[in-house]
Protein backbone atom coordinates (compact mmCIF):
# COMPACT_ATOMS: atom_id res chain seq x y z
CA UNK A 1 0.00 0.00 0.00
CA UNK A 2 2.72 2.33 0.19
CA UNK A 3 4.15 1.85 -2.92
CA UNK A 4 0.79 3.11 -3.70
CA UNK A 5 0.54 6.30 -1.22
CA UNK A 6 4.16 7.43 -2.58
CA UNK A 7 2.59 8.50 -5.82
CA UNK A 8 -0.50 10.30 -4.73
CA UNK A 9 -0.57 14.47 -4.22
CA UNK A 10 -2.99 14.33 -1.06
CA UNK A 11 -4.47 12.59 2.05
CA UNK A 12 -7.75 12.54 0.42
CA UNK A 13 -6.72 10.76 -2.68
CA UNK A 14 -4.82 8.07 -0.28
CA UNK A 15 -7.83 7.33 1.50
CA UNK A 16 -9.56 6.91 -1.39
CA UNK A 17 -6.69 4.28 -2.75
CA UNK A 18 -6.74 2.48 0.33
CA UNK A 19 -10.94 1.73 0.72
CA UNK A 20 -10.59 1.10 -3.17
CA UNK A 21 -7.87 -1.48 -2.43
CA UNK A 22 -9.75 -2.89 0.69
CA UNK A 23 -13.10 -3.04 -1.46
CA UNK A 24 -10.79 -5.18 -3.81
CA UNK A 25 -9.81 -7.38 -1.40
CA UNK A 26 -13.41 -8.20 -0.43
CA UNK A 27 -14.58 -8.83 -3.53
CA UNK A 28 -12.29 -11.77 -3.54
CA UNK A 29 -12.89 -12.45 -0.31
CA UNK A 30 -16.64 -12.57 -1.06
CA UNK A 31 -16.32 -14.62 -4.19
CA UNK A 32 -13.87 -17.27 -2.63
CA UNK A 33 -16.43 -17.44 0.44
CA UNK A 34 -19.17 -18.01 -2.22
CA UNK A 35 -17.43 -21.08 -3.97
CA UNK A 36 -15.78 -22.81 -0.61
CA UNK A 37 -18.70 -21.81 2.06
CA UNK A 38 -21.80 -21.46 -0.15
CA UNK A 39 -21.08 -23.55 -2.98
CA UNK A 40 -19.28 -26.22 -0.62
CA UNK A 41 -16.47 -26.52 -3.21
CA UNK A 42 -12.68 -27.22 -2.15
CA UNK A 43 -9.75 -25.47 -3.76
CA UNK A 44 -6.65 -26.66 -3.38
CA UNK A 45 -3.83 -25.10 -1.28
CA UNK A 46 -1.66 -24.15 -4.44
CA UNK A 47 -4.33 -22.00 -5.71
CA UNK A 48 -4.21 -19.70 -2.52
CA UNK A 49 -0.22 -20.37 -2.64
CA UNK A 50 -0.24 -19.48 -6.41
CA UNK A 51 -1.54 -15.99 -6.19
CA UNK A 52 0.85 -15.34 -3.11
CA UNK A 53 3.59 -15.70 -5.79
CA UNK A 54 1.59 -12.85 -7.98
CA UNK A 55 1.30 -10.65 -5.04
CA UNK A 56 5.35 -11.08 -4.61
CA UNK A 57 5.74 -10.68 -8.19
CA UNK A 58 3.22 -7.24 -8.06
CA UNK A 59 5.28 -6.57 -5.43
CA UNK A 60 8.45 -6.49 -7.51
CA UNK A 61 6.97 -4.74 -10.18
CA UNK A 62 5.41 -1.86 -7.90
CA UNK A 63 8.37 -1.40 -6.03
CA UNK A 64 10.55 -0.79 -9.23
CA UNK A 65 7.83 1.57 -10.52
CA UNK A 66 8.23 3.89 -8.12
CA UNK A 67 12.48 3.80 -8.12
CA UNK A 68 12.11 4.85 -11.76
CA UNK A 69 8.82 6.78 -12.24
CA UNK A 70 9.91 8.73 -9.15
CA UNK A 71 12.06 11.31 -11.33
CA UNK A 72 9.19 11.73 -14.06
CA UNK A 73 6.65 12.69 -11.79
CA UNK A 74 9.21 14.91 -10.54
CA UNK A 75 10.11 16.51 -13.77
CA UNK A 76 6.32 16.33 -14.88
CA UNK A 77 5.02 18.02 -11.59
CA UNK A 78 7.05 21.27 -11.69
CA UNK A 79 6.82 21.40 -15.00
CA UNK A 80 2.91 21.29 -15.32
CA UNK A 81 2.52 22.38 -11.77
CA UNK A 82 -0.48 24.27 -13.03
CA UNK A 83 -2.19 21.94 -15.42
CA UNK A 84 -4.89 20.00 -13.95
CA UNK A 85 -5.62 17.89 -16.75
CA UNK A 86 -2.32 16.26 -16.17
CA UNK A 87 -2.76 15.63 -12.40
CA UNK A 88 -6.08 14.00 -13.00
CA UNK A 89 -4.89 11.44 -15.62
CA UNK A 90 -2.60 10.27 -12.92
CA UNK A 91 -4.40 10.20 -10.35
CA UNK A 92 -7.60 8.39 -12.26
CA UNK A 93 -4.96 5.46 -12.83
CA UNK A 94 -3.88 4.69 -9.17
CA UNK A 95 -7.49 3.63 -8.29
CA UNK A 96 -7.90 1.12 -10.75
CA UNK A 97 -4.29 -0.09 -9.66
CA UNK A 98 -5.02 -0.23 -6.39
CA UNK A 99 -8.21 -2.14 -6.73
CA UNK A 100 -6.39 -4.72 -8.89
CA UNK A 101 -3.68 -5.19 -6.16
CA UNK A 102 -6.62 -5.51 -3.61
CA UNK A 103 -8.16 -8.39 -5.65
CA UNK A 104 -5.20 -9.95 -5.98
CA UNK A 105 -4.18 -9.61 -2.15
CA UNK A 106 -7.57 -10.87 -1.63
CA UNK A 107 -6.97 -13.99 -3.24
CA UNK A 108 -3.84 -14.76 -1.62
CA UNK A 109 -4.93 -14.11 1.89
CA UNK A 110 -8.56 -15.44 1.52
CA UNK A 111 -7.69 -19.30 2.10
CA UNK A 112 -6.51 -18.55 5.46
CA UNK A 113 -9.12 -16.61 6.63
CA UNK A 114 -12.32 -18.69 5.20
CA UNK A 115 -10.16 -21.55 6.91
CA UNK A 116 -11.23 -19.88 10.21
CA UNK A 117 -13.95 -18.69 9.78
CA UNK A 118 -15.56 -22.40 8.58
CA UNK A 119 -13.81 -24.04 11.01
CA UNK A 120 -15.26 -21.85 14.48
CA UNK A 121 -18.39 -20.53 12.70
CA UNK A 122 -21.03 -23.25 12.25
CA UNK A 123 -24.12 -20.64 10.90
CA UNK A 124 -24.15 -20.29 7.34
CA UNK A 125 -25.77 -16.76 7.55
CA UNK A 126 -23.06 -16.09 10.85
CA UNK A 127 -20.24 -17.20 8.53
CA UNK A 128 -21.25 -14.47 5.97
CA UNK A 129 -22.23 -11.89 8.65
CA UNK A 130 -18.49 -12.26 9.79
CA UNK A 131 -16.90 -11.76 6.08
CA UNK A 132 -19.15 -8.45 5.41
CA UNK A 133 -17.73 -6.98 8.95
CA UNK A 134 -14.49 -7.95 8.28
CA UNK A 135 -14.71 -6.83 5.02
CA UNK A 136 -16.37 -3.20 6.08
CA UNK A 137 -13.40 -3.03 8.39
CA UNK A 138 -10.91 -3.80 6.15
CA UNK A 139 -12.03 -1.11 3.93
CA UNK A 140 -12.19 1.48 6.63
CA UNK A 141 -8.82 0.35 8.28
CA UNK A 142 -6.54 0.13 5.07
CA UNK A 143 -8.09 3.91 3.88
CA UNK A 144 -6.86 5.00 7.91
CA UNK A 145 -3.95 3.00 7.17
CA UNK A 146 -3.37 4.56 4.03
CA UNK A 147 -3.32 8.21 5.61
CA UNK A 148 -0.72 7.48 8.37
CA UNK A 149 1.88 5.83 6.16
CA UNK A 150 1.53 8.68 3.28
CA UNK A 151 1.71 11.46 6.10
CA UNK A 152 5.54 11.33 5.76
CA UNK A 153 5.42 12.10 2.35
CA UNK A 154 2.98 14.71 1.96
CA UNK A 155 5.22 16.82 4.12
CA UNK A 156 7.78 18.61 2.49
CA UNK A 157 11.01 16.98 4.57
CA UNK A 158 14.21 19.41 3.58
CA UNK A 159 15.88 16.90 6.24
CA UNK A 160 15.74 13.74 4.35
CA UNK A 161 15.11 14.40 0.58
CA UNK A 162 11.88 12.55 -0.81
CA UNK A 163 14.02 10.81 -3.74
CA UNK A 164 15.53 9.05 -1.16
CA UNK A 165 12.63 7.99 0.74
CA UNK A 166 11.24 6.70 -2.72
CA UNK A 167 14.17 4.69 -3.09
CA UNK A 168 13.49 3.16 0.19
CA UNK A 169 9.88 2.44 -0.53
CA UNK A 170 10.69 0.87 -4.19
CA UNK A 171 13.67 -1.17 -2.45
CA UNK A 172 11.69 -2.04 0.23
CA UNK A 173 8.87 -3.68 -1.70
CA UNK A 174 11.16 -5.48 -4.23
CA UNK A 175 12.87 -7.19 -1.16
CA UNK A 176 9.11 -7.81 0.23
CA UNK A 177 8.58 -9.81 -2.92
CA UNK A 178 11.51 -11.41 -3.62
CA UNK A 179 11.21 -12.83 0.04
CA UNK A 180 7.54 -13.92 -1.10
CA UNK A 181 9.11 -15.59 -4.21
CA UNK A 182 11.94 -17.46 -2.32
CA UNK A 183 8.68 -18.45 0.11
CA UNK A 184 6.61 -19.43 -2.41
CA UNK A 185 9.26 -21.87 -3.69
CA UNK A 186 9.66 -23.59 -0.42
CA UNK A 187 5.63 -24.24 -0.15
CA UNK A 188 5.70 -25.30 -3.93
CA UNK A 189 8.57 -28.14 -2.95
CA UNK A 190 6.74 -29.19 0.60
CA UNK A 191 3.63 -29.54 -1.74
CA UNK A 192 4.81 -31.26 -4.47
CA UNK A 193 7.02 -33.75 -2.41
CA UNK A 194 4.07 -34.92 -0.63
Amino acid sequence: MLTLSSQSDSLTATAKQGAIWGVGHSVTLFIFSLILVGLKIEINESVFITFECLVGLALIFMGISVITNYKKVSANKTKNKNNSRCRVTNENKLPLKAFSIGLLHGAAGSGVIITIITTKIESISLKFTYIALFSLFLIISMALLSILMSMPLQRKMSIFPMRYLNIGIGTMAVLVGVKMLYEFSLQMNALLSI
